[in-house]
């Protein structure tokens, strides 16, 4: 057996290069060297290009008949981790202290992780040493990875993870000071339904985490027709943000000095699933992903809507363009799932186990395939495999570098003691250090059970290492997108108190996963 000093060497020497690329972009966002503007435009590359390039030049030659049977198991996995996520998340809202407009974001930050340039970054290096095979490993690592990007994809952008975030940012949910006043356990959701049905205490009902008639005064002065059409609370939310920014810098609404931010990947799929679609021609100041937190003057009241006359409702209802917008409403977040990576996925999977297809990318006379070659030598469409690779080879360092400039331009509340300290060592807790845990004994359990061949070594790995990850980064993206005044500063906290935790831990998880290879 190894030593422990092996095994703690070789857990943290892959990991190295990886903090060092988030060093650099951290560095260079401190100095001002790669901005706003400059992460935006890197991450459409990263999301659209690169990233792709990389699935599809590792899924085509690492795939094959006898190892695809291993997305099974990890799409099993990957759902497991996010459902134990949820679970932990919802128990610390309800036993720590937590603002109230932090309630659904600390659910979603407990259930979704960072499952893409992170864990490739650190796949591809482990996988270069003992005990795994360099030369096939390696690809096999990230094509297994990509199974859990799709899956993260699914909950976040089709299941409605993101769009629940606006849930924290609803009328009638306290903002600022006024939401860090503390709340008893019974004014809790989970608690109060606790405190009324099962204990049967006569207790006030606990403030909603979300729901459409936030506010019942305006709901209830809007007409028939509005309501009937569906206009809920997140078509306020757009209109209130984009009234305060004009009110503070009214030349927004004239000039398209914004389209990075507009162009943002994670933007682009928040309003694919969210209200906030219809109203992508509205400008917002960069600085909201930026980490800034602007004050904002509070927009007038908005006037209540007209009411139609209800023959003229019933013509609108009759007219058959009302049908075809509710069902395009109701496709909407169908469409999250069609991204450039899972595009890319998709693609290449039966390129990879159509032998006779594959051949014609990559050298399959090893696998029982044709030898068809060009006069290079090489199969007829090879170089766009090799293009891919080249394109991909981009992905992961400056996917980290926009991770380290990302924590560059967090800001952390001041002072210290307005934070909810243990809400945020209990996240931590449970995300990397619990979570792992589960993780390594879940697919122990699963190696015993044959679900998972033993010497899968790849799909071990990974299986159990892609438990001990931080939250995604992009959540503090499409909180900015959500948020009624542009503060995130509680999350950005979250998020930095976790990624330091994820240095210590990410080394201990990988030791213990060569351990148990």
């Amino acid at each position: 057996m190894p030593s422990a000093g092996y095994l703690i060497y070789c857990g943290i020497m892959p990991l190295l290069k990886t903090f060092i690329a988030i060093f650099v972009g951290y560095f260079l966002g401190k100095k001002g060297l790669f901005t706003a503007e400059a992460s935006k435009g890197a991450s459409q590359v990263s999301m659209n290009i690169s990233l792709p390039a990389l699935i599809f030049a590792n899924v085509v030659p690492a795939f094959t008949s006898q190892n695809v049977s291993a997305l099974g198991p990890l799409f099993l996995t990957a759902f497991s981790y996010l459902g134990f996520g949820f679970t932990f998340g919802l128990i610390i809202r309800e036993i720590c202290y937590v603002p109230r407009n932090f309630w659904q974001g600390i659910v979603v930050l407990c259930a979704m992780s960072n499952w893409g340039n992170l864990p490739t970054a650190i796949v591809e290096a482990v996988m270069q040493e003992a005990p795994f095979n360099r030369n096939s490993d390696p690809a096999l690592g990230v094509s297994f990875v990509s199974v859990f990007i799709v899956s993260y994809h699914l909950v976040f952008w089709v299941g409605g993870a993101a769009r629940s975030l606006a849930w924290d940012y609803l009328p009638g949910v306290p903002q600022g000071a006024e939401a860090e006043r503390r709340l008893a356990w019974h004014e809790k959701p989970i608690g109060g339904f606790i405190a009324r049905y099962v204990l049967h205490l006569k207790v006030a009902s606990p403030a909603p985490v979300y729901s459409e008639k936030a506010d019942g005064a305006s709901v209830s002065e809007k007409g028939p027709m509005e309501m009937e059409k569906g206009k809920d609370v997140m078509d306020d939310l757009e209109a209130n943000l984009y009234a305060s920014l004009q009110a503070e810098q009214p030349e927004l609404g004239m000039v398209e000095e914004d389209h990075a931010y507009e162009t943002d990947p994670d933007v682009q799929l928040a309003r694919r699933t969210s209200r906030l679609s219809i109203t992508s021609n509205r400008s917002r100041r960069p600085s909201l992903l930026a980490g800034i937190s602007p004050s904002l003057p509070q927009p007038p009241a908005t006037p209540p809507p007209s009411v139609l006359h209800s023959s003229e409702q019933a013509n609108v209802h009759e007219h058959p363009s009302s049908y075809f917008a509710r069902l395009q409403k109701t496709l909407r977040p169908l469409s999250a799932a069609v991204t450039p990576i899972t595009v890319s996925l998709v693609i290449s999977l039966p390129i990879a186990l159509i032998t006779n297809l594959k051949a014609l990318f990559v050298n399959t006379t090893n696998q029982g395939g044709p030898a068809w070659y060009g006069p290079d030598g090489n199969p007829p469409l090879n170089f766009i495999y090799v293009s891919a690779q080249f394109l991909g080879e981009i992905a992961v360092p400056l996917s980290l570098i926009l991770l380290g400039a990302s924590f560059a331009r967090m800001q952390i509340p001041r002072p210290l003691s307005r934070l909810p300290i243990m809400a945020m060592l209990a996240a931590a807790l449970a995300k990397m250090v619990l979570l792992p845990v589960i993780g390594v004994f879940l697919i122990q359990g699963m190696v015993k059970g044959g679900l998972i061949p033993r010497e899968a070594l790849a799909e071990r790995f990974v299986a159990m290492f892609l438990s001990g990850t931080p939250p995604a980064v992009n959540q503090l993206i499409v909180s900015s997108l959500y948020s009624t005044t542009g503060d995130v500063d509680t999350l950005s906290a979250f998020l930095l108190i976790q990624y330091i935790v994820m240095f210590f831990s990410s080394a201990a998880l990988t030791a213990v996963s060569l351990l148990l290879l």
